[in-house]
């Protein structure tokens, strides 16, 4: 066989390896679900992206091309905009994106020294953990962290994002000490959200009868989730340190 056969050969075997992974590639794709985007959500950081960008351009325009003219009416209408029309929006939409953003994983991640370990311990296939569990087989659909620590109703809501401005603060100075734990009892009666009309946690499969009068327990705060379940995170001494 000639030099040029053997080349031949050689780049066929490379294409055929090349088709032969993008194929296992398109059908490990095909057989992953994705969620869909949130359009919203990407429509309102483009939106105040660009509403901020013009503002931006429109002072810098004024301050810099129209600096002899700044007195002029139609420079003070040109930095009015700029400076009180335009950052109203921005403002509003930074708010809601900042507000919907924060109840991801990926923001709660982000402190990776403190929430590092718990994140990880979520995310472990092996884990054994209520937060794993949960996450694993998708009992809750996104936003994980925040759906189990946050109350119900608005009071619910407004008092888990303080909680998480305060822990922001702590982070950012450095005032937070390991392990971190929950600063006060966890409610459980927030799981009820989810599994107190269940048909699987009135009849569970084990035991029919295995949750009898829990809710009424649970509610009165005589009986935690964890009673008869595995813990919701990693023990004390798998939460890192500082």
């Amino acid at each position: 066989m000639g030099a040029k056969s053997r080349t031949g050969a050689a780049l066929m075997s490379v294409a055929l390896l090349v088709a032969g992974q993008g194929w296992l590639l398109a059908q490990e794709a095909a057989e992953t679900f994705t969620v869909p985007e949130d359009v919203i959500l990407t429509w309102a950081k483009r939106s105040g992206l660009v509403l901020m960008s013009v503002s931006v351009l429109v002072v810098l325009f004024v301050l810099i091309l129209r600096r002899r003219r700044v007195m002029e009416a139609q420079s003070k209408w040109l930095l009015f905009v700029g400076l009180c029309v335009l950052p109203v929006p921005v403002t509003f939409l930074s708010a809601g994106v900042g507000m919907e953003s924060s109840k991801e994983v990926e923001f709660c991640a982000s402190c990776h020294r403190p929430m590092g370990p718990f994140v990880a311990d979520m995310k472990d296939l092996a884990s054994k953990n209520l937060a794993a569990v949960h996450y694993k087989n998708c009992f809750i659909q996104s936003a994980h962290c925040w759906t189990c620590h946050s109350d119900y109703g608005i009071a619910g809501t407004m008092q888990a994002k303080l909680k998480g401005l305060h822990h922001i603060t702590a982070v950012a100075f450095d005032t937070w000490e390991a392990p971190i734990q929950a600063q006060q009892p966890y409610q459980w009666r927030i799981c009820l959200g989810c599994h107190g009309n269940s048909a699987l946690f009135k009849a569970p499969r084990e035991n029919d009868s295995a949750h009898e009068g829990v809710i009424k327990e649970v509610l009165a705060g005589e009986t935690a989730c964890t009673d008869c379940h595995e813990s919701a995170h990693p023990p004390r001494e798998k939460r890192g340190s500082k």
